[in-house]
């Protein structure tokens, strides 16, 4: 059996600080003499002056700081020390202070009492020391604070997808919080207006008892959606994500008073289209401007604004409308999110039911939309029917020149079998250009193998089909010139059809104005047994994004954007 060494207490030496965290040892002699004054003191109030190198310097060893005596020279600091360190690109040792030495020496003295090794040491100043064994210690540098350069809200659905969480991005971003926790959190289900509760009994009343599974996605999917497009519940639903959203993101600067970060928001199915609208009913700084110039002198008095606050408001607006103005033309307003036809002059309406109407549709509810205390950077719809709500309500084509007032980039995610998501670029692109979606790149690089396989089959039958396409024109062709001619056009016309891009051109044309320009739909890539029946993933797919490493892979590059990426095209 191994025998324990016995612990010996450490013998201290005195140091005192020369330069800048550059410390000295006193002599021998000098140090012995400071350790018998301090035995001599120990922790009592008395003080004690002892004179050293060679009576040139006075340490008081109360103040722990050495004086000059013959000549002006700023005091240094004075050391009782017993353990030191050295980093990687340190060239000397420096000591402790006395506390950290005497924390560490009584950890030392255990661990060799009880010969219990491998021990985790924090220090009061963030570092950590191991005590692997007697000849054995190691140090790490004081971890770094938690920086956190981007938070990203999430608002989910109303249906069982509000237990779901997107953990692939959770684990990537430094902070990437769910802060749907409350948000919502089945609404329709827990709320106390017993109108509401009835509406819902009334419909699982009335539900088939057969194909459960997929009756009850409808219910708690497809149904929240239209309840949202009504005027009961549209009002309370866009203030209860808006109001969260701003607690969350108040009680997270109060948490992290320096951060400086960018917001991104993250909607998913009824999510995505809560959002959409509050972001489409955003104000910008020239909005509130614009709404102080219709302002009068008298409704400044009936806020009870004093006289002269009152006459330098009015002077102010006075000129800032000469500046929106300039030679008697008025300043050209943002563009909106609808396009009407040129023949259309008619304006939206509001009807006794409270709606907002176009030409056609069922129109928008028309509620006040609440303000976000921050402007995103980025918004990401998943699943989303923001598409088909848009067209529902009447809109026929979104103004490319349109961008959110407060928000300038927009990305809709969505899987190819997902029923509940629906495009938005060709509710912008002309009728004639057939712009298929961008292919998220899988995570791990390239397009999945079945995909490829699929491609490369397709590519083969096309080539194949050209070929006798060709073999029989040549058979069949009569050898005159007008018909020699007229084949070749019939050939020319056959490899003319399909679409009006060049793949390679697909990436690089611009989509509006929704996301700077660039594309705006994203589609997964199916995985291999998903590709046998979409029928039997669809309801599957609608929720793929909460656990979808390719959707967190862009999100995170689209919000950090230093990764340049080319996405390849189905």
């Amino acid at each position: 059996m191994e025998t324990v060494e016995p612990y010996e207490p450490v013998q201290h030496h005195w140091f005192y600080n020369h330069h800048v965290d550059s410390w000295q040892p006193f002599s021998r002699e000098d140090s012995q003499r400071l350790e018998e004054a301090y035995a001599r003191v120990g922790k009592s109030d008395k003080d004690e002056i002892v004179a050293t190198d060679g009576r040139r310097y006075d340490v008081r060893l109360r103040e722990r700081m050495r004086y000059s005596v013959y000549w002006e020279q700023k005091p240094s600091e004075v050391r009782r020390c017993s353990w030191f360190h050295k980093g990687s690109k340190d060239v000397t040792y420096t000591p402790y202070s006395e506390e950290i030495s005497d924390f560490l020496e009584e950890a030392y003295m255990i661990a060799v009492t009880l010969d219990e090794w491998k021990t985790n040491l924090e220090l009061p100043n963030g570092e950590i020391v191991i005590l692997h064994n007697p000849k054995l210690m190691t140090q790490y540098p004081m971890r770094e604070p938690e920086m956190v350069d981007h938070l990203v809200f999430m608002v989910h659905g109303i249906g069982p997808a509000c237990d779901m969480r997107l953990r692939g991005i959770v684990q990537c971003v430094n902070e990437f919080r769910n802060a749907s926790n409350s948000l919502i959190n089945s609404h329709f289900r827990q709320s106390e207006d017993p109108c509401a509760v009835g509406r819902v009994e009334d419909i699982e009343r009335i539900t088939l008892p057969s194909i459960s599974r997929l009756r009850q996605f409808s219910n708690d999917t497809v149904l929240d959606l239209f309840f949202y497009n009504s005027a009961t519940y549209c009002q309370t639903i866009v203030d209860t994500v808006a109001s969260e959203i701003n607690r969350l993101y108040s009680l997270f600067l109060q948490r992290h008073p320096y951060f400086t970060g960018k917001v991104s928001l993250f909607g998913h199915s009824l999510g995505s289209l809560i959002l959409f609208d509050l972001l489409t009913n955003q104000e910008t700084d020239a909005d509130t401007t614009d709404h102080m110039m219709l302002c009068s002198e008298k409704d400044l008095k009936d806020l009870g604004i004093p006289l002269g606050p009152r006459k330098k408001i009015m002077s102010c607006v006075k000129k800032w409308k000469q500046s929106r103005t300039g030679s008697g033309q008025a300043a050209p307003s943002s563009p909106s999110l609808g396009m009407r036809s040129a023949h259309d002059n008619k304006t939206p309406t509001t009807s006794a039911v409270d709606y907002q109407h176009f030409d056609v549709g069922i129109g928008q509810v028309s509620i006040d939309y609440p303000q976000f205390a921050f402007h995103p950077h980025a918004f990401f719809a998943a699943g989303s029917p923001i598409g088909m709500f848009l067209t529902v309500r009447g809109l026929k084509r979104i103004d490319p020149n349109y961008s959110l007032p407060t928000c300038k980039s927009f990305y809709n995610i969505f899987h190819p079998f997902d029923p509940v998501a629906y495009r938005i670029e060709p509710m912008i692109m002309p009728p004639d250009i057939d712009l298929p979606a961008m292919m998220i790149p899988h995570h791990k690089g390239r397009k999945r193998m079945h995909l490829e396989l699929k491609e490369g089959l397709t590519r083969v039958s096309s080539d194949l089909l050209g070929s006798l396409k060709m073999v029989w024109q040549s058979i069949s062709q009569v050898p005159t010139p007008a018909l020699a001619e007229g084949g070749l056009s019939m050939s020319q016309a056959d490899e003319a059809e399909g679409s009006t891009l060049e793949p390679e051109d697909r990436n690089c044309t611009q989509v509006g104005m929704l996301n700077h320009g660039r594309r705006i739909d994203f589609v997964l890539q199916e995985t291999p047994i998903e590709s046998f029946n979409e029928y039997l993933f669809a309801i599957q797919s609608h929720l793929c994004y909460w656990e979808s490493e390719d959707t967190a892979l862009l999100v995170l590059k689209e919000i950090y954007g230093n990764i340049p990426v080319r996405y390849p095209q189905i």
